[in-house]
């Protein structure tokens, strides 16, 4: 082999070298995406779906879990499923496709669509949010109220897993501003002036025949009045009369205080001679009471001395 084949094999060598590792670098990297089982779900929405691409992120509370993989219409997707007047209605619904690794993980088939149903009937949607200011749109899955956001209505059998959507942010709020100007243009805007107008009138009215300007002069002699109550109140509370009451109640106070002190001291002193003539009166009212009964049942003995001897004839 000559020098210059020998420069051949050695270029082809490198060559093959740099492919084989180059793959065996892309199988390594790559492997666990290669490998990871990805589930495709789908989703429909009666709304635009302006920022939002293929590759957009699919994310749950803030973590993306899966991307979007297609963009369509329902009626290039279920062309055949769609009769007539269905494909009018149902027809401007936008399709959208996800690839979700391990949406729920471990579990596959049909016990995967059976779990799926559950949480929709808890309430899993599907709806459209914005990434901040740059106006990037993506897909946001999340629990919401199932009573406030029911599933769009469908007339086909979806090909994959299917989440029902829920309006986004912004079409609540463009919806809610709609429909504040309906209201507002189907207002009598005219009769509500009207009536405003003639409230205006009716309080003008009011105020010219309240006059004012007695009231204000009757205001005026009433403050004047409570005035010359104040001052006079004050010069009161200033007299040496007034100033010197309070001294004079203490005295007052301590007075009575020293004749209880003696009352007391009187009673404790005398409590014998006070229970002995207690108990005299008490036996001069048992006498007493003695004598009236006495007096009812012998008035001629009370009058007149010892009643007469009974005759003989009696016995």
């Amino acid at each position: 082999m000559n020098q210059s084949n020998k420069s051949y094999f050695k270029v082809g060598v490198f060559v093959l070298a740099s492919f084989f590792t180059l793959i065996l670098f892309l199988i390594f990297f790559t492997a666990g995406s290669f490998f990871q089982r990805s589930i495709r779900l789908e989703t429909y929405f009666d709304e635009s779906v302006q920022g939002l691409d293929i590759g957009s992120p699919v994310k749950h509370r803030g973590v993306k879990v899966g991307t979007v993989q297609e963009i369509t219409f329902v009626q290039n997707e279920y062309t055949a499923d769609l009769k007539t007047d269905d494909s009018l209605r149902y027809g401007r619904y936008v399709l959208i496709k996800m690839s979700v690794p391990d949406f729920v993980k471990g579990v596959y088939g049909n016990d995967l669509k059976k779990t799926v149903e559950r949480m929709i009937a808890s309430g899993l949607r599907v709806r459209l949010a914005s990434q901040g200011l740059t106006g990037t749109a993506y897909l946001e899955v999340d629990y919401l109220n199932p009573e406030k956001n029911p599933p769009l209505a469908i007339d086909w059998e979806p090909k994959t897993i299917y989440i029902p959507s829920a309006p986004s942010t912004i079409s609540r709020f463009t919806a809610s501003v709609d429909k504040f100007f309906d209201n507002l243009e189907k207002a009598d805007v005219d009769k509500i002036l009207l009536h405003v107008n003639q409230l205006v009138q009716s309080l003008n009215q009011a105020v010219g025949e309240a006059n004012l300007g007695a009231l204000a002069r009757e205001s005026t002699s009433l403050v004047s009045e409570l005035r010359k109550t104040n001052s006079e109140l004050k010069n009161l509370l200033a007299s040496p009369e007034t100033q010197n009451a309070p001294k004079k109640f203490d005295q007052t106070i301590t007075q009575l205080q020293s004749t209880m002190k003696r009352l007391d001291t009187i009673l404790a002193s005398n409590q014998g001679d006070i229970s002995t003539a207690v108990e005299n009166l008490r036996i001069a009212s048992e006498d007493l009471k003695e004598v009236t009964s006495n007096a009812k049942k012998y008035p001629s003995q009370f009058l007149f001395g010892e009643a007469p001897n009974k005759s003989k004839l009696w016995k």
